[in-house]
């Protein structure tokens, strides 16, 4: 299946989807110029939603149904669609772009980076961490990206891992089964190929 989006990434203050989200909660102030997950972590405090409150719970679902198509849109679904690792690449600032599909992988994935981010971006790149340890801190605030939304494409499958190490996306023949247990994190992490380093 071909990607959605071929073009550059747009960097303005919110995808639609995102606005259209916190829309549907007209009593709340929305702010699109703020990050996605603290304005939801606000709202929640508005309506004194604990984490277990039923209300939340559908409001964070619908959250991350929003988050996926937008990155789907964004970026494209296609993990084998050299235009959608390309619009990976842009916001990421790697220049000159790759030539073939397996540079633009290797590239992509040899970075720290919150898939967060690639939807919740402020300016035209998207920030990339020294560490993984730097990344696990600011993921800790709350910066995860569902990992079994019905609406994540498969560049984003592709994408996903566990911020403590775990996979739980798909992997490439020859690299080891599936683990399972924790809660999926969106990021993308130092070491070659899907898997990083064993």
């Amino acid at each position: 299946m071909p990607s959605r989006r071929r073009g550059r990434p747009r960097s303005s203050p919110q995808h639609p989807l995102i606005t259209a989200f916190f829309a549907r909660f007209p009593e709340f102030d929305y702010n699109p110029q703020a990050p996605i997950t603290s304005e939801f972590y606000r709202m929640c405090d508005m309506f004194a939603w604990d984490r277990e409150d039923p209300e939340r719970k559908v409001a964070k679902e619908e959250l991350n149904d929003a988050m996926a198509q937008a990155f789907n849109d964004m970026y494209g679904t296609d993990e084998n669609d050299i235009h959608s690792w390309h619009n990976l690449c842009r916001v990421l600032g790697i220049a000159p772009l790759p030539e073939n599909l397996q540079q633009c992988r290797d590239a992509v994935l040899t970075l720290h980076t919150n898939l967060v981010d690639f939807v919740d971006r402020r300016g035209s790149q998207v920030h990339i961490f020294g560490s993984l340890e730097e990344l696990r801190e600011y993921t800790r605030n709350g910066k995860y990206f569902p990992k079994d939304n019905a609406y994540s494409g498969g560049l984003l499958k592709f994408l996903l891992r566990e911020i403590d190490g775990r996979y739980m996306g798909r992997r490439r023949p020859g690299t080891g089964g599936r683990t399972r247990g924790g809660r999926g994190r969106g990021y993308t992490r130092r070491g070659r190929g899907r898997g990083g380093p064993r």
